[in-house]
């Protein structure tokens, strides 16, 4: 949709002026809603912030329609298959705690989250697609 880039980055900014870091935020739930899939990350400091900027990354390209974000998730997809079969809901609700941790950390009131939530559930359609 037109405009999500900016609104996406404005939120973006307003999380990162905050000072929050949202990486052990979205670890922390995630681990908390899936408690066994903290056995397939036996040094989570090595991947957590990778991870977490992959997804906003992820997102932010599907807002400018960027060539490489097809190829990507589906390389991220088949990556994890290394790791066994990972359920869609641990998919579903990753895209999803990452998008609400920085809403959150931007602050009430700042604008770009509906941005961010369509981007989110385009790039869980791609996931469930790949």
């Amino acid at each position: 949709m037109a405009g999500d880039t900016a609104a996406m980055t404005a939120l973006l900014e307003a999380a990162g002026e905050a000072g929050v870091d949202i990486v052990p935020i979205v670890f922390d739930r995630f681990f908390a809603e899936f408690p066994e899939a903290r056995a397939l990350f036996p040094h989570v400091e090595a991947a957590a912030g990778r991870m977490v900027n992959e997804t906003l990354e992820a997102m932010l390209g599907l807002a400018e329609n960027a060539w490489w974000v097809e190829t990507t998730i589906v390389n991220f997809v088949d990556l994890h298959r290394n790791y066994g079969a990972i359920p869609a809901a641990q998919w579903t609700a990753w895209v999803d705690m990452t998008v609400d941790a920085l809403a959150e950390a931007a602050g009430e009131g700042a604008d770009g989250e509906r941005a961010w939530r369509r981007q989110a559930g385009r790039l869980k359609a791609m996931i469930r697609a790949a």
